[in-house]
């Protein structure tokens, strides 16, 4: 028996435009309309007038805490104007969770941003940190009475990269300008959300959600596996070293710029992990295009899932340690899942990765709770709903929608019930 601390929380993690349906006041739906081999989100699993239904099963699946977003061109939908219906909406949905025991913890930015802040440069310009700012205040003014874990921002740094470098998300630019940009104003952001979260809830516990793959040289030999090593060095760095600096020390890294940010140092409580894969690039004179590696390359008998990424249960538990020496604050894993149609995969994937996570405790480490992505099949961002993360089954082309908690989700269920992995 692998057992867990007893305040340990137990949960799943959504996020508003995945599952929701119609938010037609972003800039992702606009794209989505706009770009012709984009994936439509439409009404998702229509989350948004069914979440009695949702939450029902979350209590009925023995889930403690539940991670679901805010969004803000719900809120928002023009500057300056906020949606009372919308506003009354989420306070509905907050109630559910509440009147059912569930645990709230409570993303303010999932990548989405309203239309009208992308038609104003979207994070490149300053002044979306001001209105972003004036959002979260009218947010947790509302509902400060709900969340037990605030989230400001979820995985900053995949926005950015995707959105400013590689051009695979909107506003899709390639430019290094505008990356440098736009971290410097999510920084601003971000402290300025911790802050103001504090400010009308001085308890309150708030973090970010950060994206940790575990990044792992192939291990040629020669000058291709120094070449390896190095690349591996330099996209931590990118990908998540730079923005944990800049947290950590109060003052950008010098990859996003010079200065410091007041109220940036140490403002989290807690260090949010979104832990999935592992990538082991294999240097190759074929893929000039991605720097000489072969990023999908994998070691023999290593599993993937259906997006070919690698299972490797020991990465999270290396992550976690990671995050410990870098911060020394209480961890919990928000993030953390497979894309697996079949759900032959996914009941190993979620006892082998809780089994690391056992032994970062054991060796000292205090990881306070663990959110499944996610909790039911949702939109992904370029794969529409061809990839499945849910532990509940919802397929789009059903008009019923009907909800199918997989086999997966009653072994979730039977671990939070004893707490702990018995034999």
């Amino acid at each position: 028996m692998l057992e867990f601390p007893d305040q340990f929380l137990w949960g799943s993690a959504v996020s508003g435009h995945q599952i929701d349906g119609g938010n037609k006041h972003s800039d992702w739906w606009h794209w989505e309309l706009a770009t012709d081999s984009q994936p439509l989100s439409g009404k998702a699993v229509d989350h948004w007038n069914r979440f009695e239904e949702d939450h029902e099963l979350l209590e009925a699946m023995g889930h403690q805490a539940f991670r679901f977003g805010i969004e803000w061109a719900r809120i928002e939908p023009r500057r300056g104007e906020f949606d009372p219906e919308a506003v009354e909406h989420y306070r509905r949905m907050l109630q559910s969770l509440r009147d059912r025991g569930i645990k709230i913890c409570l993303t303010l930015h999932h990548w989405v941003l309203p239309q009208w802040v992308a038609e104003q440069n979207d994070w490149c310009n300053p002044d979306t940190v001001d209105q972003f700012l004036s959002y979260v205040e009218f947010v947790v003014q509302e509902f400060v009475a709900f969340p037990e874990l605030w989230i400001t921002l979820n995985e900053p740094m995949v926005a950015a990269l995707a959105g400013n470098i590689s051009g695979d998300f909107p506003p899709q630019r390639r430019s290094l300008k505008a990356f440098r940009q736009v971290t410097r104003n999510m920084l601003r952001a971000h402290a300025g959300a911790y802050r103001l979260i504090h400010q009308h809830c001085p308890g309150a516990r708030v973090g970010l959600a950060m994206a940790y793959p575990y990044l792992q040289a192939w291990g040629s030999r020669g000058l291709a596996g120094w070449y390896e090593r190095l690349a591996m060095r330099i996209s931590k760095t990118v990908i998540f070293q730079a923005w944990d600096r800049s947290v950590h020390t109060g003052r950008f890294h010098p990859l996003f710029g010079r200065g410091a940010v007041n109220g940036l140092r140490g403002s989290i409580d807690f260090c949010g992990i979104n832990y999935y894969f592992r990538v082991t690039p294999r240097f190759s004179w074929r893929r000039p295009r991605t720097g000489f590696l072969d990023l999908d390359a994998v070691p023999e008998g290593i599993d993937t899932n259906d997006f070919k990424w690698q299972i490797w249960p020991e990465g999270i538990r290396r992550t976690i340690e990671d995050v410990w020496a870098r911060f020394k604050k209480p961890i919990f894993i928000t993030e953390n899942g497979i894309a697996d149609k079949d759900d032959s995969k996914r009941g190993r994937y979620i006892v082998e990765h809780l089994r690391q996570i056992h032994q970062a405790q054991q060796n000292g480490i205090p990881v306070d709770g663990y959110f499944h992505w996610s909790f039911i099949d949702n939109f992904e961002w370029k794969e529409g709903f061809e990839m499945k993360f849910g532990l509940v089954e919802v397929d789009p082309d059903d008009e019923n929608l009907t909800r199918h908690p997989r086999p997966s989700a009653k072994l979730y269920s039977r671990i939070i019930q004893n707490n702990g992995i018995t034999a």
